[in-house]
């Protein structure tokens, strides 16, 4: 099990988008997409080939598809995870999946 700080914000929107703390570890642990976001920012995320992966998937039981569609943004200067937001594919959040 990793080892991060939330902010206020990052914990308010996990709590309103039903996102665990066990979630948000996997994530972390387990993302192979990390691009810059500005502001001092990272965001991680996992692929949609990393998610093909059967041992992944197994290795997350039931939570695979739901932290398939998470996107995690991490302050560069402090390690803490900023906000947690939901990567619904759309144009609108294509800056935090695109690598740079």
């Amino acid at each position: 099990m990793s080892s991060f700080a939330l902010t206020h914000h990052a914990s308010t929107r996990a709590n309103q988008r039903g996102v665990t703390y066990q979630m948000l570890d996997a994530l972390i642990a387990h993302a192979d997409v990390e691009a810059s976001v500005g502001g001092g920012c990272t965001v991680l995320r996992l692929s949609r080939e990393r998610l093909k992966d059967r041992d992944l998937r197994a290795s997350l039981g039931a939570y695979a598809d739901r932290i398939g569609s998470l996107a995690v943004i991490l302050a560069n200067d402090t390690g803490k995870v900023v906000t947690v937001m939901r990567d619904h594919g759309r144009a609108a959040g294509r800056r935090y999946r695109r690598p740079h």
